[in-house]
């Protein structure tokens, strides 16, 4: 017999009763939960908009006069439905954090964006006895543990009705094996193949795919001039043994934040030191401008007025006026020869941050004399040969310093 697959859907408050009384549980893979306030609220009023959300994975456990329905997929969605229905959240900084590999990320000591993952789930808030799961004693308790924070979610007006009304689907497996082994390894398989395997959007595609939401400013986020041309002249970065092309948006959201914040570098990127949090900084840059919501910080483009930098959209021709300075200096870039790429971020933001900022927010003409060439070239091997400088080029500070730096250089040679 072939393994089956049923398909339906519950209203929010079966889908609590099932975790209450323990006819859902965790299989022992599944992670902790690692959601936050901020994704619960983002759940919770798509759900309350009628919008597409994932449905919910149970599969059918049976071998060895043990028959469960284990969560495969979905552990984080039904436990903030059960979070929100509680009113209470895991205050992260009262649990222990679930013990990570280390990583190669130089992050600068400023970060606030890092996410702490600790080790729970909503079964430490369960008790065998499912008589003691009603929702008035499982308040009781956490309150009483002084480990959870009130969580209040300004979107539902009605509780009982929201959560007797909205809906959210389900597929249902049943295995065809009964031998335990076989099924375990059915199972995590199936899991894994889930969660690891699945073909999923890159950070960088999936913000690719705000762009097409305003058809007006695809070449602005993918930094075309008015002739499809590359406003960067196809040079590339050579990093991991890989020519890449070099992503406009990282330039143009971190000078639009300094714009924004009168020319103070130390506002720039606050909260985003971890490289690896970078993309959802560039990512919220992209949605702040076609008007959608952003993830995190979202206040941090709020003094960035698009419209008045850029009035009737004419970045367009200020594209084809740095493409036409960045072409007149190409030479002269210090690119590998065989490549004609940049090898290193030094060169790339010590040569681009000036050059970008004054000729499209500031609407400037740069004069490429000799001094300007050498003063840049100068400043570039000086912080290469920083072997602690060089080893860490994209940490925060660093990073900043290039960005000042580049532009103080350029702004004698602006006119």
């Amino acid at each position: 017999m072939e393994s089956r697959v049923y398909y339906g859907e519950y209203s929010l408050k079966h889908w609590i009763n099932l975790l209450l009384k323990r006819n859902i549980v965790l299989p022992n893979y599944q992670r902790s939960f690692v959601w936050d306030e901020k994704d619960i609220k983002r759940l919770i009023k798509s759900l309350g908009e009628g919008q597409f959300v994932q449905p919910i994975t149970i599969a059918n456990y049976n071998c060895e006069e043990k028959e469960q329905n284990l969560l495969l997929d979905g552990q984080q969605r039904l436990t903030s439905i059960l979070l929100s229905y509680l009113g209470y959240i895991p205050d992260k900084e009262k649990f222990s954090s679930v013990e990570e590999f280390a990583t190669s990320d130089d992050s600068d000591e400023d970060d606030a964006s890092a996410t702490k993952i600790i080790g729970w789930t909503f079964e430490e808030m369960l008790e065998d006895n499912i008589s003691n799961n009603n929702i008035d004693a499982i308040k009781n308790r956490i309150i009483r543990t002084g480990k959870y924070k009130e969580l209040k979610i300004s979107s539902i007006t009605n509780k009982e009705d929201f959560f007797e009304k909205t809906f959210l689907g389900f597929s249902y497996i049943i295995p065809a094996r009964t031998d335990k082994n076989e099924t375990q390894k059915f199972f995590s398989t199936l899991f894994r193949n889930m969660n690891y395997l699945g073909l999923k959007l890159s950070p960088l595609e999936s913000r690719r795919s705000l762009y097409y939401l305003n058809a007006e400013l695809e070449k602005y986020f993918d930094g075309q001039t008015s002739e499809g041309k590359d406003v960067l002249c196809e040079i590339k970065m050579y990093e991991k043994m890989q020519l890449r092309k070099i992503d406009i948006v990282r330039y143009m959201s971190i000078l639009s934040q300094y714009v924004a914040n009168n020319n103070d570098v130390r506002k720039v990127l606050v909260g985003y030191s971890a490289y690896s949090s970078r993309e959802n900084y560039y990512a919220d840059y992209v949605s702040y401008i076609v008007n959608l919501e952003q993830d995190d910080r979202t206040d941090k483009f709020n003094k960035f007025d698009f419209d008045k930098t850029f009035p009737n959209n004419d970045w367009l021709q200020l594209y084809d006026s740095l493409y036409k300075s960045l072409n007149s200096i190409k030479e002269q870039l210090g690119l590998d020869a065989k490549r004609q790429a940049f090898t290193s971020w030094v060169d790339a933001d010590y040569w681009l941050f000036g050059l970008i900022y004054f000729v499209l927010f500031e609407r400037k003409t740069i004069q490429f004399e000799k001094k300007l060439i050498d003063e840049l070239a100068k400043v570039i091997k000086e912080k290469r040969d920083n072997e602690n400088y060089s080893k860490n080029t994209n940490r925060l500070n660093n990073l900043r310093d290039r960005i000042q730096s580049s532009i103080d250089i350029y702004r004698a040679y602006a006119k």
